[in-house]
């Protein structure tokens, strides 16, 4: 949807036509008033290059500029975005340049038509001065909008569509993007073939300054489109219904060219296929009826992930998982892997989690994903010792497309011990139940780089009581907000709350139920999982309650290369009654971010400011993507 060509004609300053060739169906007149411009010598190459070889030639440059006649805005408003202006070379700019773009600033004000005259310095002057004539003529303002041919759509929805309200100035971008609009508009409903013309009708004046004039909008709804057959070809090991139940219209639909758009997008984020194309051809029998051809090109989906990272100076860790995304030739996957965490001083200790995951994209042929997953857990650190094994069912569904839900049960056999009066305690063997629900809502754009939306996300997790097993319960909230001051500066900032409790016959939580805070993702200038409450030997142990808060300026400063002030705050607790937020960690500090396809690297250095000789004891961090 953009103005693929402008064109002026004519050679009578009464006679002047602006013809704008836009998107296929739009046409677009407006009358506008020009004079003819003295043209820069046909001899000014040679004569340029006979300067550069002898260098006895002066570019000559613009002494002053002279504005003339009748103007309702300030002469650098006039002149804005031209490139006119006191000493800039005459050789680089030309008098069509100026008159357009004085025209296009006038039109973008609503003087649709304005006669301007520019006069070019002779070269033989002493003095160059560039003198324009300008002349706005009457300001156009939206007096209401004419409908002619629309049947399908009453004009009330139609009107809806335009840009500005009645008494605003009329500007060609506004038509132009009107235009489009109701194309689009038409195209969701099969119209494909639709034609608008749109033209501004007289001027009622109203004074010398100001006149109303109405759209005028003739609408050739032409024949409606419906989707006929739909053929596929190049698959060679996936079934043909995991590309048709990703389309989003079926046969005999009204062919919504904009549903069909997103269908190309939803093959492709399924991950099997490196190019795909979308052919239309019309029936030979119908010619309401276009039929869609689908040629794809598999790829090789199968793959092997590796991945490394550095939390903190205190811990490492690392994971390799295998992929195959389409087992049984329906998309079906099953990822296998394992993640290992490796902690570092005086926190040795290590963390083991191996996974296998089934998914299933269409669970019975609905839109509903099906998630089954094996896993097993070892945690060794100074305070925790853990083991479990579990198996967890998942659904999930996208409601919109911003808003997600999940809901699952999980069965784990678990163990874990704890340092208390300088000795493990140790619970027996026990099976758990749970189930746990989940709901986002996520606008972030770009995914990985965010510039600007959200991310908020609200959970739950009830274990034990009827299910059996610790009897236990969870939820937390958190949010994310990112704010575009311009595209190389945006504000982020998240709150995150959660609460984990024990009820019935239990007085604690499964260490992995806990929270935990500190560390290169979460408060910056601590070691790893550092905050909170702490066992006899000041092991930490993870705390049963949990505010945190972050804040982060992030400026690109040139290219790729961007930095980063952050504020960090958080704190654990395992009571309501034990919140003190001086028992809280506080850090900030700066960092510098390198931005790429995948996501940001990211070096931060953070720093607590209330400890002694806190910039010397600041942490260094590193990892891909931002904190948050």
């Amino acid at each position: 949807m953009y103005i693929s060509e402008y064109i002026c004609c004519g050679t009578a300053p009464d006679s002047q036509i602006v013809g704008f060739h836009a998107r296929k169906g739009i046409n677009i007149t407006l009358r506008d008033h020009f004079s003819i411009v003295r043209m820069l010598p046909p001899f000014l190459p040679l004569l340029l290059m006979f300067s550069s070889l002898y260098g006895n030639f002066t570019e000559p440059v613009v002494d002053s500029i002279y504005i003339s006649g009748n103007f309702p805005v300030s002469e650098n408003k006039l002149l804005d975005g031209i490139g006119l202006e006191t000493g800039v070379s005459l050789l680089r700019i030309t008098p069509v340049q100026v008159r357009d773009g004085i025209i296009s600033n006038l039109s973008d004000m609503g003087y649709l038509e304005a006669a301007v005259t520019v006069q070019w310095p002779l070269w033989d002057d002493e003095t160059d001065i560039v003198r324009i004539s300008v002349d706005a003529g009457i300001r156009s303002l939206l007096s209401g909008l004419v409908f002619n041919g629309a049947i399908i759509f009453p004009a009330d929805s139609l009107a809806m569509l335009y840009p500005g309200a009645p008494g605003e100035p009329i500007t060609p971008a506004d038509t132009l993007s009107f235009g489009n609009s109701l194309l689009d508009l038409y195209d969701e409903r099969g119209y494909i073939h639709s034609s608008i013309s749109i033209n501004l009708l007289g001027i009622s004046e109203i004074d010398s300054e100001t006149g109303y004039r109405a759209v005028e909008c003739n609408i050739d709804e032409n024949e409606q489109a419906f989707l006929g057959s739909v053929t596929i070809s190049g698959l060679e090991t996936i079934r043909r219904t995991v590309i048709t139940r990703e389309i989003l219209i079926q046969s005999g639909d009204s062919l919504n060219m904009e549903l069909l758009r997103q269908s190309v997008s939803n093959i492709y984020g399924l991950g099997l296929f490196q190019d795909v194309r979308f052919s239309y051809n019309p029936s030979k029998n119908d010619s309401s009826i276009v039929n869609l051809d689908i040629s794809v090109s598999e790829s090789r989906y199968k793959r092997v992930d590796l991945g490394t990272g550095y939390v903190s100076p205190s811990a490492v860790f690392g994971s390799v998982t295998w992929l195959h995304p389409n087992i049984m030739g329906n998309n079906q996957r099953l990822s296998i892997g394992i993640y290992m965490m490796e902690y570092f001083g005086s926190r040795d200790g290590r963390m083991l989690v191996p996974e296998i995951i089934y998914e299933e994209p269409w669970f019975l042929s609905t839109r509903w994903k099906w998630q089954l997953k094996l896993g097993y857990l070892y945690l060794f650190t100074p305070g925790i010792r853990q083991r479990s094994y579990s198996i967890t069912s998942t659904f999930a569904r996208d409601i919109t497309d911003h808003l997600k839900y999940t809901i699952g049960y999980s069965l784990e056999y678990e163990k874990y011990n704890e340092l208390a009066d300088s000795s493990f305690t140790t619970s027996d063997w026990r099976t758990t139940s749970s189930i746990n629900s989940t709901l986002t809502h996520d606008t972030r754009s770009p995914l990985l780089d965010p510039l600007r939306g959200h991310w908020m996300m609200g959970s739950g997790k009830l274990s034990g009581g009827f299910l059996g097993g610790n009897d236990y319960y969870s939820i937390s909230t958190e949010g994310r907000l990112y704010f575009p001051m311009s595209n190389d500066f945006v504000l982020a900032a998240r709150l995150r709350l959660g609460g984990s409790f024990p009820y019935g016959d239990d007085t604690t939580v499964p260490p992995d139920d806990r929270f935990y805070l500190g560390g290169g993702t979460t408060v910056r200038g601590y070691p790893f999982n550092s905050l909170g409450p702490k066992d006899d030997e000041n092991n930490p142990i993870g705390g049963r309650l949990e505010v945190l808060g972050n804040f982060e300026i992030r400026v690109r400063v040139i290219g790729n290369l961007g930095i980063v002030l952050f504020t960090d705050a958080g704190g654990l607790w395992n009571a309501f009654e034990e919140i003190d937020f001086e028992t809280a960690g506080f850090g900030t500090g700066f960092g510098l971010r390198y931005h790429t396809l995948f996501g940001p690297i990211r070096l931060d250095y953070g720093f607590a400011p209330t400890w002694r000789n806190s910039i010397k004891r600041g942490k260094i961090y590193i990892g891909i993507g931002h904190a948050f």
